[in-house]
Order: structure tokens, then C-alpha cells, then sequence
């Protein structure tokens, strides 16, 4: 799949700065769509996770 010039130069820039192929930041952006409209569940943190209210 190809999108405009514009939209592919997006997706190289994202995929160099986040160390991603460009398939991996088309499947992150469509996953992150879907959860934000609520055509999936967002995965939440545990508990217990090193991430949650680190910064």
C-alpha cells in the first residue's frame, strides 16, 4: 500500500526516529486509531509496571 508523498515521508521520518520498519509504525499507527475510537480495548498497565508514573 502506498500513500501520498507527504504521508510517506511522515511514516520514514517516524519509523527512523522510533527504530521502526515502516510495516511496524503503519500497524502502531492503526492500532493506536482503533483504541482511540474504541474499536479495540486499550491494554492498560499493571499495577505493578516500571513505566506507570515514572518520569
Amino acid at each position: 500500500m502506498t500513500f501520498e508523498d507527504d504521508v510517506e515521508a511522515a511514516i520514514a521520518v517516524a519509523g527512523e526516529e522510533l527504530q521502526m520498519t515502516r510495516d511496524e509504525i503503519i500497524r502502531l499507527i492503526i492500532r493506536e486509531w482503533l483504541q482511540g475510537y474504541g474499536f479495540l480495548p486499550v491494554q492498560e498497565l499493571d499495577e505493578g509496571s516500571e513505566t506507570e508514573g515514572s518520569a
